[in-house]
């Protein structure tokens, strides 16, 4: 699919990373595996936009800001050290990691923490101040952020809004205000295809529907199983009013413009109830 006129991208999808998916804003991407399991249930499901015989992949996305300032959002796992490094240093061209943002200390977002820090020795970390448990982490010294605090990166700046839908007892998301852009962890995740890699949503030929989305949360979050539908689905629309214009950049997915973002939040309503109706979707 050909970039947008008058944009300036670079999509590295050999290589894992992206310049510029929003101006400032980097995009690194680990797709694991083939994720043979859920490729079936979507073939079995009758959806349309599966093509058969195409790898599926669950990602993990870090995404680095560059302003005046530098920051790193999560870390991808430890598989692959070799692609945030890397990346870290061509994008970087040369100047400092200022700080490193962790959404929450799962492997999948915060397994290269260390080896960041010993490439960028001067580099702050940063961690949500929810919690108690930060020393079992290694998190004490950490710079802790809650909804009240801001980061000016000069010409970029990032908030910490309340994570609406946990994943851990210490768990942040982000928001950055100048380009206006969400960053959601782990909610609204969604799998994609070969050829899908390092594109956003509005880059791609298929649609995330409500089923694309619920194969994704009925695994992950899969206690909507449990879940009274109505107070699920207020807060989701209590964050679609919040953030109304924002774009999207979800740990696990493709990120959305904010022109095209409203919709998702009805169809995240709608996953909520399918799982609180059929149950959990099985494991990742």
């Amino acid at each position: 699919m050909s970039e947008p006129a008058g944009e300036r991208m670079t999509v590295a999808t050999g290589r894992g990373w992206r310049r510029d998916v929003w101006p400032g804003i980097h995009w690194i991407q680990e797709c694991g595996g083939h994720r043979a399991g859920i490729a079936r249930s979507v073939l079995e499901s009758g959806a349309d936009w599966y093509r058969p015989g195409n790898e599926l992949y669950v990602p993990q996305n870090a995404y680095l800001l560059t302003g005046e300032r530098t920051l790193l959002w999560d870390t991808l796992s430890p598989a692959s050290g070799h692609i945030l490094l890397p990346a870290l240093e061509e994008l970087l061209e040369g100047r400092p990691l200022d700080y490193l943002a962790l959404s929450h200390p799962d492997v999948p977002h915060a397994g290269n923490t260390m080896q960041v820090l010993r490439r960028y020795p001067d580099c702050r970390l940063v961690a949500p101040a929810t919690g108690e448990t930060h020393a079992l982490y290694h998190l004490d010294d950490a710079m802790k952020v809650g909804p009240e605090d801001e980061i000016d990166l000069g010409g970029l700046r990032v908030r910490f809004p309340e994570a609406t839908f946990l994943d851990a007892a210490i768990h942040t998301w982000m928001s950055e205000e100048t380009t206006r852009t969400l960053f959601t962890v782990d909610w609204m995740g969604f799998p994609h295809q070969s050829g899908e890699s390092l594109r956003r949503t509005d880059e791609i030929d298929t649609v995330v529907d409500v089923g694309r989305l619920e194969e994704f949360h009925s695994r992950v979050m899969f206690w909507f199983q449990y879940v009274v539908p109505e107070k699920v689905t207020a807060a989701t629309d209590a964050l679609a009013v919040q953030f109304a214009g924002y774009g999207l950049a979800p740990a696990h997915g493709l990120p959305i413009p904010g022109a095209d973002a409203a919709p998702y939040y009805e169809r995240m309503n709608q996953v909520v109830r399918r799982v609180a109706a059929s149950g959990r979707g099985g494991v990742l």
